[in-house]
């Protein structure tokens, strides 16, 4: 597949995802994080730009993402299936507890937030689509590491050992519970979505802050998760 790449594309691609990861970039500090010099980042940018993937602000020079980014966000959401059978769950789970929702995937050792509907609480859980996290960080994290190939689990398996137990627990029960554990005084539940072919492509999540994390509503939301992610993964073809 390698073989393949056009490397003026990849380069290109890359640079769009560091202005992704940190907005507002000069020309120098591109180059520096891409490891490309700054002729060839400078060409790249004004191509982008050409096409609004990328924009210029003046004094001082520097770069972020173009318009153009959410017009195709919008079209990968509607062309991608499994997220528009999650997001009128998630919708479903938001009114209900009025908390908020989030839908995650696994992108090799990260986990990437692809859908997001907040809480309409004064006190709520900041998190925005588009952000990344480490796998088996939160309580996504976990369920995706937990469903993830054996060769995917094996590096976190050898730096603790212990992790076997808990990943085995996850799939025992069919989701996992977060206290505090990352980030202080919030909790989170997660439950996994699978494929036809019974792959778990994506979690499902609740978060909210602890204040209001009680044993009977830990309870109910994981009950009504669950039956949520079973429906998703139904209309996606997955027979339980």
């Amino acid at each position: 597949m390698k073989d393949n790449i056009v490397t003026a594309v990849d380069d290109a691609l890359l640079l769009m995802m560091l202005l992704g990861e940190k907005n507002n970039l000069g020309l120098s500090e591109l180059a520096r994080l891409s490891g490309m010099n700054k002729s060839k980042v400078y060409r790249l940018l004004c191509t982008l730009e050409h096409r609004d993937f990328v924009q210029k602000n003046d004094n001082p020079v520097t770069y972020h993402l173009g318009h153009q980014l959410l017009s195709l966000g919008n079209c990968a959401r509607q062309q991608i299936n499994y997220i528009q059978v999650a997001d009128i769950e998630a919708e479903h789970l938001r009114q209900l507890f009025d908390e908020n929702i989030q839908l995650r995937i696994r992108d090799h050792h990260e986990i990437l937030q692809v859908l997001h509907k907040a809480s309409g609480q004064s006190l709520q859980v900041r998190s925005e689509a588009g952000n990344r996290r480490p796998l088996g960080s939160g309580a996504s994290g976990r369920v995706l590491l937990a469903y993830a190939p054996t060769t995917v689990q094996a590096p976190f398996v050898e730096k603790n050992a212990s992790l076997t137990k808990s990943l085995d627990e996850i799939r025992a029960r069919g989701f996992a519970i977060t206290r505090g554990e990352l980030t202080a005084g919030i909790g989170a539940i997660a439950a996994p979505i699978f494929s036809q072919q019974g792959e778990c492509i994506a979690a499902l999540s609740i978060s909210l802050p602890l204040s209001r994390f009680s044993d009977e509503k830990e309870h109910n939301m994981t009950e009504q998760l669950l039956q949520a992610t079973q429906r998703i993964s139904r209309q996606l073809g997955y027979h339980l």
